[in-house]
């Protein structure tokens, strides 16, 4: 990872900002309580970079959470980024928050869940916790017991704050405190992301309940 990365996530009530500069974190911020990220995120990423003594203008890339996640907090987090890609003229890549969960493991595969509706989950399976690895299945909507069907006859790693919704014996639940996104971690996948694909000409929020998205029923 080169360059100076800014990392942004408001997808979660555990939000944040962090800073990385070639691959080596500068500093990081929580701002919890999704209602109130919209007062807190400017004041987070104004208050990293007078820390880091950097300047906007010198970030090579932005990257954010794309979702799925908090409605409001998404629209936030996307607004305020566009609108410090615009101002710094900086370029932006936006990550699937389950991607951004499942690259905080050491090693894989991984199971990536978000709680969505009751008996329902946000969910996908990824071959190792690199950015770049391939999807086993796919990043969806699912209903939790089709989702149990589909796994139970595998081990994986599996992360995130659908667990309630998902029994099986088989996943190896890591520590809670990984469930939710860090920033930092979304910087890192960004520029993983940027390098092979490019920057993002335009974001829109990842909801995953589009009428075009698989669901699984029971």
């Amino acid at each position: 990872m080169s360059g100076i990365w800014l990392g942004i996530d408001t997808t979660s009530s555990m939000g944040g900002v962090a800073l990385l500069k070639d691959g080596v974190l500068l500093t990081e911020s929580i701002l919890p309580v999704t209602g109130f990220h919209s007062e807190k995120i400017l004041p987070a990423v104004e208050e990293a970079l007078k820390n880091s003594g950097i300047s906007g203008n010198d970030l090579s890339g932005i990257g954010v959470s794309l979702g799925p996640g908090s409605y409001t907090g998404l629209r936030i987090g996307l607004s305020t980024v566009l609108g410090l890609s615009a101002g710094w003229e900086v370029p932006v890549k936006g990550v699937s928050t389950l991607r951004v969960i499942a690259a905080s493991l050491p090693e894989g595969p991984v199971l990536s869940c978000i709680r969505a509706r009751t008996g329902e989950v946000f969910a996908g399976i990824f071959s190792s916790p690199d950015p770049l690895s391939e999807e086993i299945i796919p990043q969806s909507l699912y209903s939790a017991k089709a989702f149990e069907e589909l796994v139970s006859d595998s081990t994986y790693s599996a992360i995130g704050s659908g667990r309630s919704e998902i029994a099986c014996k088989e996943l190896k639940w890591v520590h809670p405190l990984l469930d939710h996104p860090r920033s930092s971690i979304v910087a890192v996948c960004a520029c993983s992301l940027a390098d092979r694909d490019g920057f993002d000409k335009s974001i829109e929020p990842l909801y995953l309940r589009e009428f075009n998205q698989r669901i699984l029923s029971e």
